[in-house]
């Protein structure tokens, strides 16, 4: 038995039991964490038809979903293109596709994080959200860049492979004719053609900058890296030293729910 299966079967027998639960598949434990804190706000009582069960990454969410298709699946977004996101949800008629980056970037705008804290946190930061907004932002043009090059990069390997590399020339009997190999390792060249990729971030790193801090923050940032590196440091030196887990749950729980989850919600038959 597979790790996917076993741990489906582990779902069905500590989650579901004799319930009839349905079932929200997550990649991870923090996952989980989120949304069911999010859930219990906007829906109580919700656990009496759902269960939340993380599978671990997302490739095994998505066989999860091939093993049983009638659960609901919930995926970050992250280096998928609008095209491989398509592509995904048909073969997966259950999967959902965080409309932002990933779960973290429900963690670093400036204007959402500032709504979270209460009063008294608000209180502690001198300067009170403009302050803190222009501390936070501080380094936001190296994480633009830092943006540019993984949304600008991070692609080849995707491309290359639909290009053929390197299966297409590495099979028995050997392709013999030279100009057929010429045509595919120039297809390959022109994908890293150092160049073009240097233009390709160049022009992504113009078109963030001119973006409105927000949309950076919620789609385009490498979140995960952004709030361990950037979000939790600050909050640690202006609100009092926590973990990074229990900073992000403290977050989750006054966070207003996000509205761009309703998707999500209504895939689960819930509706407010």
């Amino acid at each position: 038995m597979s790790k996917v299966s076993e741990r489906i079967e582990q779902i069905k027998t500590e989650q579901i039991g004799q319930t009839g639960k349905k079932v929200l598949l997550v990649e991870g434990t923090d996952d989980k964490d989120a949304y069911q804190i999010f859930l219990n706000k906007k829906f109580p009582g919700w656990e009496q038809t759902w269960t939340v069960a993380h599978m671990g990454n997302k490739k095994s969410v998505l066989s999860g979903l091939a093993q049983e298709p009638d659960w609901v699946g919930l995926v970050d977004r992250d280096e998928w293109t609008p095209k491989e996101q398509v592509s995904y949800k048909s073969q997966y008629q259950k999967l959902q596709i965080l409309p932002r980056f990933c779960l973290e970037s429900y963690l670093v705008n400036p204007a959402e994080l500032w709504q979270a804290f209460p009063a008294k946190q608000q209180a502690k930061v001198a300067g009170g959200e403009e302050a803190f907004r222009a501390t936070l932002l501080e380094s936001l043009n190296a994480w633009i860049r830092h943006a540019a090059l993984w949304h600008g990069v991070r692609p080849l390997w995707r491309q290359l492979r639909d290009a053929g590399f390197p299966d297409d020339v590495t099979m028995f009997p050997p392709v013999t004719d030279d100009d057929e190999l010429r045509k595919f390792f120039g297809k390959w060249h022109n994908l890293l053609d150092a160049e073009k990729l240097l233009e390709r971030v160049h022009a992504l790193e113009a078109q963030l900058i001119k973006m409105n801090v927000g949309e950076v923050c919620q789609n385009w940032l490498h979140a995960k890296e952004f709030y361990t590196r950037v979000v939790h440091e600050t909050l640690n030196r202006l609100l009092g030293v926590k973990s990074v887990k229990e900073r992000r749950l403290a977050i989750f729980r006054t966070r207003p729910v996000p509205s761009d989850l309703d998707g999500v919600w209504q895939a689960m038959g819930l509706n407010p």
